[in-house]
C-alpha cells in the first residue's frame, strides 16, 4: 500500500467512515484486512467501533463493582470525549467547505 492510500484511509476513518465502507467504496482493490490493519496501526477507530465499545462497557457496568466500575466509567468518558473531538473536527471541516462553496 502506498503512502497516499494509507493517508486517505486514515483520513476517512478519522472522519467517521466505517472500515467496510472505505473498503467497498474507496479501496476495493485492497483486502478488507489490509485496510483494517492500516486504520488500527495508526491508532484510529471508526465511530461505529467506538459506539460498540461504549455499549459494551455500559453493559458491563451492570455486573461489576468498586475499582473496576470506576475504571470502566473513566474509559467510557475517554471514548465519549474522543467522539466529541472527532465531531468538532468534522464540523470545522464542514464549515470550511460551506464557506468555500458559498453555502
Amino acid at each position: 500500500m502506498d503512502q497516499r492510500d494509507s493517508e486517505k484511509i486514515i483520513r476517512l476513518a478519522r472522519e467517521g467512515k466505517q472500515i467496510s465502507k472505505i473498503w467497498e467504496e474507496d479501496f476495493p482493490n485492497y483486502d478488507y484486512w489490509e485496510i483494517y490493519v492500516e486504520v488500527h496501526a495508526a491508532g484510529e477507530r471508526s465511530s461505529l467501533g467506538i459506539k460498540r465499545m461504549i455499549t459494551g462497557r455500559l453493559n458491563k457496568l451492570q455486573t461489576v463493582n468498586g475499582t473496576e466500575r470506576e475504571e470502566i466509567i473513566q474509559e467510557i468518558d475517554d471514548l465519549v470525549s474522543h467522539l466529541y473531538s472527532r465531531y468538532k473536527e468534522s464540523q470545522k471541516k464542514l464549515d470550511e467547505i460551506r464557506g468555500i462553496i458559498g453555502g
